[in-house]
């Protein structure tokens, strides 16, 4: 690990990296949270709320703004490349780091190595453990899910968190970094499938603690309601058909319309919303070229 000399801090040697999308509300404090010698990049994807939250932050930050929405992971991608440390921390603008978690991350990757991906425990606001135990791609039924208190310090797991991890620069690279077909969700189970492929292992260090809100970054909507879950939807068969798992798609419409019946006639449109865009997110799918399979 190496710190930048101007500083003399071995935290000089990560760059945290957001990825902001309406996110004026939540990302002043998100950068607060970082401490002073670790350069930040924001990479704002063309938000219609614009920057002018820039003028609020607590410190400076590199911003790296997108000439249109291009999705999380191309943001991820661009935000790593501003970046000139050997390691770069992806954070949620929702998320807020503990004052201890950088110097725990630097200290556990100097005990494990590179190439690897460090995750910290993410909790939500109300401290409950935030774990990811599975994905679309590998369902974890939950009568073989570890509690809490059946685990003792790191631990290697199978899927990466997206909302916060650390990486070396040039390995993040190496392994191809977010695949930017992917626009939104699911970007990082792509990206942990294709580390564990290269025995890179993911490890978490529960003694780094991140608080994730969780989901505020954009205001909702029914019309964002509908675009996020079009997004998903879209990504969810990307993924799956990648690897080989692909599911029939007119079932899958079938029963997304009868679940928009359902909804009409509870008059509860922000189900309406979700079943819709994913319906559109099928249709989106029939008419894309399908992914080279890994």
């Amino acid at each position: 690990m190496s710190a930048d000399p101007s500083t003399g801090s071995p935290l000089s040697a990560v760059t945290v990296v957001f990825v902001t999308y309406n996110s004026g509300a939540v990302i002043g404090r998100a950068v607060a949270s970082v401490p002073a010698p670790c350069p930040v990049v924001i990479v704002d994807n063309a938000s219609p709320e614009g920057t002018a939250w820039r003028a609020g932050l607590s410190r400076p930050v590199d911003l790296v703004e997108m000439q249109a929405n291009a999705g999380f992971g191309t943001a991820c991608n661009a935000g790593a490349r501003r970046a000139a440390t050997p390691y770069v921390l992806f954070l949620n603008p929702d998320a807020v780091l503990d004052a201890e978690t950088l110097p725990t991350l630097l200290a556990a990757a100097g005990r494990y190595g590179d190439p690897a991906i460090l995750m910290p425990a993410i909790v939500g606001e109300n401290g409950r453990l935030m774990r990811k135990e599975g994905s679309i791609l590998e369902q974890v039924p939950r009568r073989l899910r570890l509690s809490p208190d059946e685990i003792a310090g790191d631990y290697c797991t199978r899927f990466v968190h997206g909302a916060a991890f650390m990486m070396a620069r040039d390995a993040f690279f190496t392994l191809g970094g977010f695949d930017e077909a992917i626009f939104l969700y699911h970007e990082d189970d792509d990206l942990s499938l294709r580390a564990i492929a290269r025995r890179i292992p993911i490890i978490v260090v529960p003694a780094a603690r991140v608080t994730h809100a969780g989901g505020r970054s954009s205001a909702p909507s029914f019309s964002q309601t509908f675009k996020v879950n079009r997004a998903k939807m879209q990504s969810e068969r990307y993924v799956l058909e990648k690897y080989g798992r692909s599911r029939s798609t007119f079932p899958q419409i079938a029963k997304l319309a009868g679940g928009c019946v359902l909804a009409l006639a509870c008059l509860d449109l922000h189900r309406f919303a979700i079943r819709t865009g994913k319906m559109a997110g099928c249709f989106d799918e029939l008419r894309r070229t399908p992914p080279a399979h890994v």
